[in-house]
């Protein structure tokens, strides 16, 4: 009886230990979107990349991002996405990790990944930003799980995920691999927070830009709904540094003619709900930055969707785009669906090669009321030292 008792204790401790500490890390996740009511809380993101080409403009997104605030209210985890292959070299090189309980990296067979280690560790001393980088190891079928996974327990307000097609300087496009396109359309059905898609066209150019030389123009394509509101929500905090430009364009069917435009019937409460919050989101954000002269609000009054892509061609002096995955409106619901499905209408346009324009553009999709996926995953922190709390 003795022993059964002992057992039991020492089985169900631990059992109701991580179920109380799961439960506690759940209720604070409070933060899963950039649009929130309490703007000056920390912003939390998870930043994904394939390698160190990715790492100039990744960290000009993240400088952009940081505004002027007090250097905690941006926390950053850099995450180098890699494909677990089942070859005895890779094998061999996860068991070792597992056993000695050192991190997936070393000088002498991940050169890659120490210069992501260094690079952000320059920057993080230069900028005060906290970045944590780390390393997933998984298969693609897997990977998203990874990033799902990791996004909850670091309590994200946003992953950013780069987009499977690098572009490059000279206006053509390499493709990475497209398994990578299935990842990223993995994590926007899974994801516990809003999730970011960034076509990268050589942000801030191709290298690392000091924040005192920062000089960046962003443009917000504001259709309406809440894709586009976490697009502007973000855009408002990037306009906090004083590098940054912001102009913030409505676009609007023209009064007499709004009803020949055809539209998609997606649910008459949901549309005026919509209505309701762009408004009141749109009329707070202008009302805050009513004496800031950096940030420009239009509204652009178009006929129809012919009209609406040739204002949307003019703008070719921004060096980033921030728009929504899925706007809403009738402008929308006539524009033709892109290619790539998983950037909606509007920033397919803006990431196709006859585009004319050299600016990077970051697609948001706002976080949605639904059940995150939870995983186990082959992931290590580059980190020396032991991350004791789920921050």
């Amino acid at each position: 009886m003795v022993l059964m008792a002992l057992f039991t204790t020492f089985m169900t401790t631990p059992l109701v230990l991580a179920a109380y500490k799961r439960k506690a890390r759940k209720s604070d996740y409070k933060y899963r979107t950039i649009e929130r009511k309490n703007a000056d809380s920390q912003l939390r993101i998870l930043a994904c990349f394939h390698g160190s080409r990715n790492i100039p403009s990744m960290i000009n997104l993240i400088e952009t991002s940081r505004g002027i605030r007090k250097h905690d209210a941006l926390r950053v985890y850099a995450m180098h996405l890699k494909e677990f292959c089942e070859r005895s070299s890779s094998i061999l090189m996860v068991q070792k990790v597992r056993e000695n309980g050192l991190p997936f990296w070393n000088k002498g067979r991940c050169g890659d990944s120490v210069h992501v280690l260094v690079a952000f560790e320059a920057y993080q001393k230069l900028s005060q930003v906290y970045i944590r980088p780390m390393i997933a190891i998984s298969s693609i079928a897997n990977i998203h799980e990874d990033i799902c996974a990791t996004a909850e327990r670091k309590r994200a307000a946003i992953i950013i995920l780069p987009f499977h097609m690098q572009h490059r300087l000279d206006g053509s496009v390499d493709i990475i691999r497209n398994d990578f396109r299935y990842v990223n359309k993995r994590v926007l059905e899974h994801a516990p927070c809003s999730v970011g898609i960034f076509v990268d066209r050589g942000l801030g150019s191709r290298c690392h830009v000091p924040a005192s030389n920062v000089s960046v123009c962003i443009a917000v394509l504001f259709f309406g709904g809440g894709d586009d509101r976490e697009a502007l929500a973000y855009a408002a905090r990037m306009a906090e540094h004083p590098g940054i430009r912001l102009v913030v364009t409505r676009f609007l069917v023209e009064p007499n003619i709004a009803g020949e435009i055809t539209t998609v019937d997606i649910g008459d409460s949901s549309s005026s709900n919509s209505i309701s919050e762009d408004e009141e989101f749109l009329a707070e954000f202008k009302l805050k930055t009513e004496s800031d002269d950096s940030i420009i609000y239009e509204e652009k009054i178009v006929k129809d969707a012919a009209e609406t892509v040739a204002t949307i061609r003019k703008f070719n002096s921004c060096n980033l785009f921030l728009v929504g995955i899925r706007p809403t409106g009738q402008l929308v619901c006539a524009l033709e669906r892109s290619e790539c499905s998983e950037l909606g209408p509007i920033g397919g346009l803006l990431a196709s090669q006859d585009f004319p324009t050299t600016a990077s553009v970051l697609v948001m999709q706002q976080y949605p009321n639904r059940v995150p996926t939870n995983s186990g995953s082959e992931m290590e922190e580059h980190s020396p030292y032991v991350d004791t709390e789920s921050s």
